[in-house]
């Protein structure tokens, strides 16, 4: 059966921004104070394309008015189209926190998520968005689109459909409607949509394409044969002549679709004509019947069984005019952060073998990034590992943090954890734990202090050093974070974790396919049974 993954979609993110009116500024321009003055340069150098230039007005407007969530949202939207996109993700979280209603910043927030692989978070901004503006159907799109990705397929369909209700007439929205609902295993709602694709926009080649994939591999045959429907629209599919990779392929398949069902014709049949002149008959007595022989016992019967006809290949179709595939390479989760309990001190060993000879370590990335590739890069405090202090006073502010933080209320868990540091500057499940609701809180400042932190204390701690390197892919810093992965890998090359980031770095943002398969390869050798294995292998098939 063809998998999922290869439906054409057309649907993308494009983080256009929004900026909120300042008319009344430009009125009063001539008499206007400092601040709003530089607002409003800004906002203009803004519509005129020139972000750079933008951004020295607008951070000139944040300082005289620091209150002012407008200037935070525009220094965010120059910032994130001039490419930078870590100060335009601290821009526009202080516009939230200036003004947690400002929509325009909620948005622009999520279209920056969504374009550095965090759809999850970038979700949660749209759903936010969405709530103060339920009428804003691009709000609903946005959002739909990043649950997909993330691979919330109820959450999805149900935008999905919340779009549709504010504007039914979207081809677009339809035929990824119809990819939400066959993901969640819904073939029949997935024709439908698909279907309904076709009717709002004939000549639209995703939505005419995936009604034929579904009607060809995934409807039943029984009580209805839907070959000769899925034949029909393959043949308008290529009648739209679609820009795509395999479209060899896709002419081989209608092919042999063609003679699957084409009618038989029946065989002729032969008529013997009776003999003339035949000669006279000839009257013999008959013979008395010999006594009957004993039958001997039938043989089995052989027949000679055809093999079944080996199904077409499924297609992957890549692409129509620039489409966009949503997923067929493996996602990129965020994989859970381990939390850490503080563990009492281990009793001497009694026998301590030998450890195995360590597996070679896989290729490192750092030195050989794609030409073109740039990224932020972190700046590392580099922290002296703290002095210890009074460790009974923090393991209560300890326990205190962990009971919120296992109970969602990671405001309380954070001032707890904080107070368990200032007790005991050494205590390394404190610093652990801070990073990971830190990091869940958005605020990713904080959480790879404390991931340093503990590092210094702990440098072989390999949940630290892992959580460390997904904060640092949450807050754009890929070729840190991979750094920071080989160095767990250097130690622990068992951990399949580790191995699935890596190679989703090396696939989707570094563009070094050889160094990613060789990570899938390891992932799947420790864990055969990866959750995202079936999406592994379909990548390693489609990447030899």
């Amino acid at each position: 059966m063809l998998p999922t993954d290869t439906m054409l979609t057309n649907q993308k993110c494009v983080a256009a921004g929004r900026l909120l009116p300042l008319a009344i500024l430009t009125l009063l321009a001539a008499c206007t104070p400092p601040g709003p003055r530089a607002l409003l340069n800004g906002e203009q150098l803004i519509k005129a394309g020139k972000f750079n230039e933008a951004i020295a007005p607008l951070t000139e407007a944040t300082v005289l008015l620091p209150r002012n969530g407008q200037a935070w949202n525009h220094l965010g939207l120059a910032n994130h189209n001039a490419g930078r996109a870590n100060d335009a993700l601290r821009a526009y979280r202080k516009a939230l926190e200036v003004d947690v209603n400002l929509a325009a910043a909620r948005f622009n927030l999520g279209c920056l998520l969504l374009e550095i692989g965090q759809s999850g978070l970038a979700a949660s901004e749209f759903a936010a968005y969405t709530i103060s503006q339920p009428k804003a159907v691009d709000g609903w799109l946005k959002r739909a689109r990043a649950e997909m990705l993330a691979r919330q397929f109820d959450a999805a369909e149900k935008s999905y459909k919340a779009a549709l209700a504010l504007n039914s007439k979207q081809a677009e929205v339809w035929n990824t409607l119809g990819i939400v609902q066959l993901y969640r295993n819904r073939v029949a709602d997935s024709f439908q949509a698909f279907n309904q694709g076709v009717q709002q926009q004939s000549s639209y080649a995703p939505a005419l394409f995936n009604a034929a994939l579904v009607s060809h591999y995934y409807l039943p045959r029984r009580p209805v044969d839907h070959r000769p429907f899925a034949l029909e629209k393959y043949k308008a599919f290529l009648s739209l002549n679609p820009t795509v990779d395999n479209l060899d392929a896709i002419q081989q398949v209608v092919a042999q679709l063609e003679t699957d069902i084409s009618p038989k014709p029946p065989a002729p049949k032969i008529v013997i004509a009776p003999p003339t002149n035949l000669p006279p008959a000839v009257v013999v007595a008959p013979k008395p019947e010999p006594p009957p022989l004993p039958k001997p016992a039938p043989a089995e019967p052989v027949v000679a069984k055809k093999p079944d006809p080996e199904p077409p290949k499924p297609i992957v179709v890549a692409s129509v005019t620039k489409v966009e595939p949503p997923a067929l390479k493996p996602p990129t989760p965020v994989p859970t952060p381990v939390v850490v309990a503080p563990k009492p001190a281990p009793p001497e060993p009694v026998f301590r073998p030998d450890p195995p000879a360590p597996k070679p370590a896989p290729p490192r990335i750092e030195d050989n990034i794609a030409p073109g590739w740039a990224g932020p890069r972190y700046s590392y405090l580099a922290p002296d590992a703290p002095t210890p202090g009074a460790r009974a006073d923090a393991q209560n502010h300890f326990a205190l943090g962990l009971t919120a933080q296992r109970n969602g209320q990671n405001s309380d868990a954070v001032a707890a954890y904080q107070r368990a540091i200032r007790a005991d500057g050494a205590f390394f499940e404190a610093y652990h734990n801070l990073g990971i609701v830190a990091a869940q809180m958005g605020d990713l400042l904080k959480s790879t202090a404390a991931y340093e932190t503990a590092l210094a204390l702990e440098p072989d701690s390999a949940s630290a050093r892992f959580n460390f390197a997904l904060a640092l892919q949450r807050g754009g810093y890929l070729r840190d974070a991979a750094a920071e992965l080989e160095k767990l890998l250097a130690k622990t090359p068992d951990d399949a974790g580790a191995h699935f980031v890596v190679a989703n770095l090396c696939s989707q943002n570094f563009k070094q396919p050889t160094k990613a398969r060789l990570h899938y390869l390891r992932v799947l050798e420790l864990r055969p049974q990866h959750p995202q294995a079936t999406a592994i292998r379909f990548w390693l098939r489609e990447n030899p």
